[in-house]
This record gives structure tokens, C-alpha cells and sequence, in this order.
């Protein structure tokens, strides 16, 4: 009998944040105030734009004075915006600074109408996503209705263990690679990870076995995703393509026999748009 999957990691635990170096490390070229005020621009969440130096401080662990004086560099520099209230909303250089990222990943222009169309069929959300610490983060998303239960968009962060894209991504790690995921999971928070460690070991490997992965409401009950890996880049970063589709729209069975096709097919598809992928 199949067992139930363990609950999915909360916003609280480290397994559901980005990797971050701690700012104890004996490293003379660690810079901590750099650390510090890029701890500040992630603390900011969808549904939560605007937060105050108190609300800040209490999120990131910072003390107010240290907080006080890192928001007001950041606002100088255009990374945070201060409104008449006194609370902090992201800036517009924020946008800039991840440009040349997003700008120099033409597969999301390439890929775009191939996505367009399995969003249509499915009637879900079609992104790209590669790993960012214990976290995948979207490229690229495309979607034609606004009636899912869940609209991310391009930025969206969310754990690599318990998502059908996130083990897509883990299929593409040497074992180097995952051996040291898997030793930094299990340092951030023991007791969850060996909860999921077994479930996502059997994703990855269904992933290889079959060329896509799959998630039935383990991230979120209301949503099935399926998945496929897409290529690394020159520069070793891995990539996947990923649909989420409200449950309702399919079942377990359909998700696995119709829509994993067609996830592979999407991916082999990318795939042939960069000769070399």
C-alpha cells in the first residue's frame, strides 16, 4: 500500500528558503553588511509589498539600527522605495539588476508559443525554472487563463523537493552535485528532510526512468504539476519545464498517461530550438 506523503515544508522551515551563507562563517572575504542588505531585498513576499524597519528586523533576525541604516542605502540606490506611511517597498533597480540575466536566456523567447500551447491544452501554468539554493525560481511563465488557483510569474520561488519541476532539476545533478544537496538539506532541518528524502529520491528516479516527474497535490492539495528537464547551460545551470494544473482538470491517471507525454514532448521540443542543448 502506497504511503501518504509527509506535509509539505512551511515558510519557516529552512528547507522551504533559498541556501543562504551565514554571516558566522570564519571567511575574511565574506562580506556581512552586503549579506545583511541582500537578506532585506529577499525578506519581501507576493501579498506583502510594503514592510517597515520593524517588520524587516523581525523577519531577517537584524537588529533595528543595523536595519534602519541598511534600508536607507537601499532606498538611496533606488533597490527600495520608502512610501508616506514609512514602510519599505521594492525598488525598481531590483528589476534592472536581473535584466541581463533574463535578457541573455533566449530560450524563453524561443520557447514561449511551444508553452503558450501547452497552457492551453492543459489549462494550467507553463514555466521554466532552474535551481536557487534549496529553492527552484522561475524564468519564464506563460498562462492563458487567470482561473487557476495559483498564478506565480517570473520569480516565483519554491522548494525543489516537494515539486515535480524541482525534481526534474535534481535529475540533472551529478552526484556530486546532489550529495552535497542532499548534506545541506539534512544540516538545515534533519527531521524534515528525512521525512521527504525518500519521496524525493523516488521523483528523481521516476524522472530518469521515464523522461518526467509528477506531483500530485504534495505541494499544494489543489494543484497536479508534471515536469520534464530540459539542458544544462554552458555555464552548468541546470533548466526544466513545468505545467501546474488545478486538480480538477485531470485525474492521477491522466496527469501520468496523457499530460508526462506531453511534457516530454515539450521538452524534447525546447530542446531542438538550441542546437547543442
Amino acid at each position: 500500500m502506497a504511503t501518504s506523503p509527509p506535509p509539505t515544508p512551511s515558510e519557516s522551515s529552512p528547507l522551504a528558503r533559498p541556501r543562504q551563507r551565514s554571516g558566522e562563517q570564519a571567511d575574511p572575504n565574506f562580506a556581512t553588511t552586503l549579506a545583511h542588505g541582500l537578506a532585506l531585498l529577499a525578506a519581501f513576499r507576493p501579498g506583502e509589498p510594503a514592510l517597515t524597519n520593524g517588520e524587516l528586523a523581525l523577519r531577517t533576525g537584524l537588529s533595528r539600527p543595523t536595519v534602519s541604516r541598511l534600508t536607507h542605502t537601499l532606498a538611496e540606490l533606488g533597490y527600495l522605495r520608502r512610501d508616506a506611511n514609512g514602510r519599505y517597498r521594492l525598488g525598481p533597480q531590483v528589476l534592472a539588476v536581473a535584466y541581463p540575466l533574463l535578457a541573455g536566456l533566449k530560450i524563453r523567447q524561443l520557447a514561449r508559443p511551444m508553452m503558450r500551447d501547452f497552457a492551453a491544452y492543459a489549462g494550467g501554468t507553463v514555466s521554466i525554472a532552474m535551481p536557487h539554493g534549496f529553492n527552484f525560481i522561475y524564468l519564464e511563465t506563460v498562462r492563458t487563463s487567470e482561473s487557476a488557483p495559483h498564478i506565480p510569474d517570473v520569480g516565483f520561488s519554491s522548494t525543489l523537493a516537494t515539486t515535480a519541476v524541482g525534481r526534474s532539476l535534481l535529475s540533472l545533478y551529478t552526484p556530486e552535485e546532489f550529495a552535497d544537496y542532499d548534506a545541506q538539506m539534512g544540516r538545515a532541518d534533519a527531521a524534515q528532510w528525512q521525512q521527504w528524502r525518500p519521496h524525493t529520491l523516488a521523483g528523481i528516479e521516476a524522472c530518469r526512468a521515464r523522461g518526467f516527474s509528477m506531483s500530485l497535490g504534495e505541494w499544494r492539495p489543489e494543484i497536479y504539476a508534471v515536469a520534464a528537464p530540459l539542458y544544462r547551460t554552458p555555464d552548468g545551470d541546470c533548466l526544466a519545464v513545468n505545467c501546474g494544473i488545478p486538480s480538477f482538470r485531470y485525474s492521477p491517471e491522466q496527469i501520468e498517461q496523457e499530460c508526462g507525454p506531453r511534457m516530454l514532448n515539450l521538452a524534447r521540443s525546447i530542446r531542438a530550438l538550441l542546437p547543442g542543448a
